[in-house]
């Protein structure tokens, strides 16, 4: 979490970043943490976190992931992996009128120690940011004030040639 240094506010791409990382600390997720939040208007309208759909068992109560059992690192088996992503759950919850021209703020941390992870949205959660018509993607990078990357929906990574 950024703080606030002496006589100096956090920006308020950092609060934002912020209220992601808070969310990604109630992620289910034993192998890596997401949270996102959607702004638009300097209005947050919508939250998410990665974790299993509503009802359903989570990796961290049966306390296993299927795709760290088979050693899959970032981008692989997507398929087996029991989660929903907290960009989808952002998206899930709000309507195309709130998306549209919005800004998704993505923080990821790591279980093992709540470092931060370099935030990046897997190609199918890129797909459906743009498709939602949000504007741009504010990732965070590092745990200093400033660490973020902007993107523009449009240039996210949303499928491999």
């Amino acid at each position: 979490m950024i703080k606030p240094d002496g006589e100096h506010r956090v920006s308020k791409t950092d609060t934002y970043l912020n209220v992601a990382e808070a969310f990604a600390y109630r992620s289910t997720c034993i192998k890596r943490k997401y949270g996102a939040v959607i702004v638009k208007n300097d209005v947050v309208v919508s939250t998410g976190y990665n974790g299993s759909p509503r009802g359903y068992d989570n990796c961290c109560d049966i306390g296993v992931c299927p795709r760290m059992e088979r050693d899959m690192h970032q981008g692989e088996g997507y398929d087996i992996c029991r989660a929903i992503h907290a960009e989808q759950n952002a998206l899930l919850n709000c309507s195309r009128e709130q998306t549209m021209g919005a800004d998704l703020y993505l923080t990821g941390v790591n279980p093992s120690d709540n470092s931060i992870h370099r935030a990046k949205p897997c190609p199918l959660c890129a797909r459906m940011i743009i498709q939602a018509g949000i504007r741009n993607v504010i990732m965070r990078t590092g745990d200093a004030p400033g660490a973020y990357v902007i993107v523009p929906a449009g240039k996210l990574t949303w499928h491999h040639d």
